[in-house]
Formats: C-alpha cells, structure tokens, sequence
C-alpha cells in the first residue's frame, strides 16, 4: 500500500511586512497558530499557509521490501505513487529508497571491499579512495583486511607486500571531496565538477582524470552490477579535464653513452654493498641482536669500515641496470613488464621472452636482438625475476643515474621515455629496409592494442612507404608517356638502330629513345 505524507513546513506572511514572515516544521502547526494570533494581537492581518516543498511517499507491504521516497513537490509525489501503483500491478519491485539511503562513500568503500582487490592496481586505487574518504572526514580502510577477506584476490595483489599505513597524506586535501557524504540519488554532475575544478588547481590534469576514472568505474558498477536504482546516471554529462601529456623525448647526441655509463656506476656501486653484505654477515646478525638501536648502529658501522676495501677489491660487477637500459631500448617493453620478466618466460635460443600478463590484458612475445641475448647471459639467475629490483629500488636508482649523466630538470629522461625511443627506432630503421615497417608492424613490436595510439610514429615510415609505392606502381611496360611523346624505357626490347633503319618515319608514330641521350624522332 504506497501514501503520501506532506512534510511541508509552514509559513506565516503578512502583506507589505516581509520582515513578520516566518516558517515552521511540518510539526509544529501549533507554534505557527500561536504566532498567528500574537500578530492579529497587534492589528495585524496574518495568513496561515503551507509550502510545497516536501512529500514522502510511504510504500509498504508484507510481501516485499517497504520504502520511503522523497519527492520536492505535490506533483512529483503524485508522479512517485502513479509509478508504484503501476508497478505493482505488473509485479514488479524496484527499490527507489536504496539510492537515497546509500551514500557515494558507501559505494566508494563497497568498491573498494569487493572490486578493487579483483585488479592488480588495487593498492593505487586504495591509495586514492582512502584518500578520499579521509578528506571528506571518514575512516580509512586497512587494506591487508580487504586483501585477506576478499575470495578472488588478483594473483599479483596476493603476492604483493602491502605497504604499512603511516598516517601520513602525501597530497593535498581537498575540500570538495566531501561531496561524497550525499546519498546517491542525489549527486548530480555538479557536484563532480567542483570536484574537477578544485582539484586541477592542485595537481596535473592527467592525474584528476585518473581519479574521474574510478568515480565512473563506482557509478557503473552501482547502477549495472549492484542494480542501486537512481534517475540517471550522475556521471552523465561531467566533462573530464581536457589535457596533452605525450612526451616525445628522445635521446640525442652522447645522452645514450652518458646513460649507460651512470648505469655502469650504478652497477658498480650496488655490487660492492652486495660484497660487503656478504661480508659482515656476522656483524649484521649481531647487529640485529642488539639490545639498544645506538649499539646495532654502531656495530654496522664499524662492520662496514673495516670490510670496505676488501669488497672494493674482491666484488663481482652485475651489469643489472646496464642490461635494463639495452632491455628497454631493445624491446620497448613497459617498465611493469620488465620487471615481472622471469626467467621461465625467456628462451635465449629462440632469443624471443614471453609476456604473460601485459597492460592491456594480452599476453605477448618480446623478440631478443642477439646483442641483447648476450647481456641476459651474462645476469646471475640467482632468483626467478630476470631483473629483481623492486619498484622503488628501481625508482631511486634511476634518480642517481640520471643526476650523474645530466639528464635532469630541462633534460629530463625518464623510464618510460626509453619505451619511446625504442619504438621510434624501429620505426626509422624500417625506412632502410627492404619492405619496410607498417603501422601494424609496430604494433606487434610495441604491444599496443589499438594501432591509433601508434599514429604518432607514423611520420617515422614516410620514408619506406614512398619506396614502396615506387615499387608497387613501378610501369611493367617498355614505354612512357612524356609531354605527349612515347620514350622508350631503359628496359626496352627495340635497340635505337632498329628505329634508325627504318625505313618509314611518321610524325604519328615517332618514337623518343630513353637512354643518357634521348633522341627524338622528327
């Protein structure tokens, strides 16, 4: 059985006197009357009235789920009624209260609880939806709970060391996230606007649309999976920040030499610590026993000085990120795929390394230059990652070798920059090889899933396709046509002393020699 309840406050007006006019609760009738005769006490003409601002409808049974929907005017609650009564004629139950009662940071958290751990980003879209939950003054999730309880966790996500909460915000806050505390239903494109305004006055552009991303992914799957029912979804209509972040740096000049050999240093350096580690194991395990942090600094550091000189001396090199520059310059694999590369996937024989797990979700094979098998050959397979540095390891030395080579401020060179240069490489050499490369070609180097991301190299082949149009339109015929004249080509059967003895010339059928002197028949 569905009712209408008005909840329209009350108001009190007097004509020409807009400073008397008050309003009531929709329960307190009895304050406003109250007030009314304290006006006609002082001659005044008070009226009594009701606005049309606030309606519930009530819709309750003992067969299926009560709700209680607001509606902003007589009319709408009249409209609210018409569709349950329709509805339930036909059978039909949708909940309409469910999207008013559930808030968007429900959504936010049930996303993060339910679909997050399904993805193997899941600690960089926790980072961002706790972030934001913080900042509209909620609780922030743990997430080895969310990782631990989940039933179908990503296989990278189980294998990954959760970082330990700090309590720490790395970014800015921002006020008008705490828009997510309204019901569902209510949220309008608006209210994500501010969001996006806001937030591009504090960080890139890109990174606002990231963050756009997961409010759509929270929408779709409220709406579709969830069947949370709103009037439309408020996503609809927000327009994303509009931005260009291709990078086209490429490497110029000794930039590559002046690289590769910061890596070498860098080689250098971690493999005298992993010498020096080896040995002061005993002082580091008696470090690690100690009572008081000042004595395990202590022991550490004299451990170091005193094997020091015999790890510089006795150290083996490894040349690890020497190989990973070559590996990134010679695949144009993403950094992800580099470093999850293990030695199981790589066939040096075939010299191909198999990528089970790309960014767009298909696998791939990497095909190994014989240069490249070489300086995998020369790695220790100590453990199953073809390169064991983690992402911050990685992150930091990249830093140190970038300083030393002066590629930083202006000059900046950064990982994925390699992943570019590599590509565009490819593309240049096939302008001077026979058939050259295609679009589609880079496709299957890069690993790209659509080739119009690709479109951008395509200047890169100009080259190589002009030689093959020469190629394809090349005449097959013995004569061409020039300035109306037949000439013969360099190809032609007939000799020019054939044309000579002749015995009869005519205009119609003059003939032009194309050869280094090209005589013509008058």
């Amino acid at each position: 059985m569905a009712s209408i309840e008005n909840r329209s406050r009350y108001e009190v007006t007097v004509r020409n006197r807009d400073d008397l006019t008050k309003t009531f609760p929709h329960t307190a009738k009895s304050r406003a009357e109250t007030y009314c005769q304290l006006l006609t006490a002082q001659r005044l003409k008070p009226k009594l009235g009701r606005l049309d601002d606030c309606y519930v409808v009530r819709d309750r049974s003992v067969s299926r789920k009560s709700q209680t929907l607001p509606a902003s005017s007589a009319k709408e609650a009249k409209e609210i009624l018409d569709t349950l009564k329709a509805e339930h004629k036909r059978s039909l139950f949708i909940d309409y209260a469910q999207g008013f009662k559930t808030t968007f940071a429900d959504l936010l958290i049930r996303y993060l609880r339910e679909e997050s751990p399904r993805h193997k980003s899941f600690e960089v879209e926790a980072y961002k939806i706790n972030a934001l939950l913080e900042d509209a003054g909620l609780e922030r999730q743990d997430l080895a709970e969310i990782v631990a309880r989940h039933p179908n966790v990503h296989p990278k996500v189980a294998a990954m060391k959760l970082r330990k909460p700090t309590g720490a915000r790395m970014g800015q806050t921002s006020e008008a996230s705490k828009f997510i505390r309204r019901s569902f239903a209510e949220l309008v494109p608006d209210d994500f606007k501010d969001y996006i305004d806001e937030r591009c006055q504090a960080v890139a552009e890109s990174t606002v649309d990231r963050e756009i991303d997961i409010f759509s992914a929270v929408c779709r799957m409220a709406i579709d999976s969830w069947r949370i029912h709103v009037e439309k979804n408020p996503m609809d209509g927000v327009r994303r920040p509009r931005y260009y972040n291709e990078r086209d740096r490429r490497l110029k000049g000794d930039e590559e030499e002046r690289l590769l050999r910061a890596a070498r240093e860098e080689d250098r350096t971690q493999s005298i610590n992993m010498r020096l580690e080896q040995l002061m194991a005993a002082e580091r395990q008696e470090a690690n026993d100690a009572r008081t942090v000042y004595r395990r600094k202590q022991v550490i550091k004299s451990a170091r000085q005193l094997y020091l000189q015999e790890a510089e001396s006795t150290y083996e090199q490894v040349p690890l990120l020497e190989t990973f520059v070559q590996f990134q310059l010679m695949t144009a694999a993403r950094r992800s795929e580099t470093l999850t590369l293990t030695w199981s996937n790589v066939d040096l024989e075939a010299q191909t390394a198999y990528l089970p797990e790309t960014k767009n979700g298909r696998a791939r094979k990497l095909a190994l230059r014989s240069a490249l098998v070489e300086m995998l050959r020369q790695l220790p397979r100590t453990g199953e990652l073809v390169f064991p540095i983690g992402v911050d390891g990685l992150r930091k030395a990249w830093q140190r070798m970038c300083q030393q080579a002066g590629l930083t401020d202006g000059n900046e060179l950064r990982i994925h920059d390699l992943r570019h240069e590599a590509i565009s490489r490819v593309a240049e050499a096939g302008s001077n090889t026979p058939g050259g490369f295609s679009l589609v070609d880079l496709q299957h180097f890069s690993g790209h899933r659509d080739v119009r991301m690709l479109l951008r190299y395509a200047h890169l082949c100009t080259q190589s396709l002009a030689k093959r149009l020469d190629a394809a339109f090349e005449s097959p015929s013995e004569s061409i046509s020039h300035h109306g004249r037949r000439r013969l080509t360099g190809k032609a059967s007939i000799t020019l002393e054939e044309i000579l003895n002749e015995a009869t010339v005519t205009p119609e059928c003059a003939i032009a020699v194309h050869s280094d002197i090209q005589p013509t028949a008058r």
